[in-house]
């Protein structure tokens, strides 16, 4: 499974680089209108975020006590599961990452299950095709299943 490089997210259609990280590279030139249509839509989605957020602030009044307690429990959860999801997130992106380092490097189909001496491995499948490391293309002298 490809990824980005920057944000390391799984690529499921080619995107332009300034829709997937959100980074302009260069200053739109008036030739190029698709750039500027895209900097455009990236200073609305940046407005429209700030506006949000702006309408999110709380004013704290005196004669509200209890209002503001429910109001700020309710903010704490809202952040509570803020953080489980960021949280959710990142531990599917180490699972995802540790899968990819035990998956064939020759096939990505199947689990490594075979090393050569070099310390390198592949399935026992792709394995016993090889007359050389698929790493490091040191000739294979031995083969170790692991069990």
């Amino acid at each position: 499974m490809k990824k980005c490089i920057r944000c390391r997210e799984p690529i499921e259609s080619k995107l332009p680089f300034t829709e997937c990280c959100g980074v302009v590279t260069r200053t739109p030139s008036p030739k190029s209108p698709q750039l500027t249509a895209m900097t455009q839509n990236s200073l609305t989605a940046t407005e429209n975020n700030f506006t949000s957020t702006v309408s999110n602030l709380n004013v704290t009044t005196p004669g509200n006590s209890h209002n503001n307690r429910h109001q700020n429990m309710a903010n704490h959860l809202s952040k509570d599961s803020r953080n489980s999801e960021a949280e959710i997130r990142k531990l599917q992106q180490q699972l995802q990452d540790i899968k990819e380092q035990v998956m064939c490097p020759v096939c990505m189909d199947r689990i490594k299950n075979m090393i050569f001496l070099c310390g390198h491995g592949t399935c026992q499948l792709c394995g016993d095709r090889m007359t050389e490391c698929p790493i490091c293309r040191k000739p294979v002298e031995k083969r170790i299943l692991l069990y």
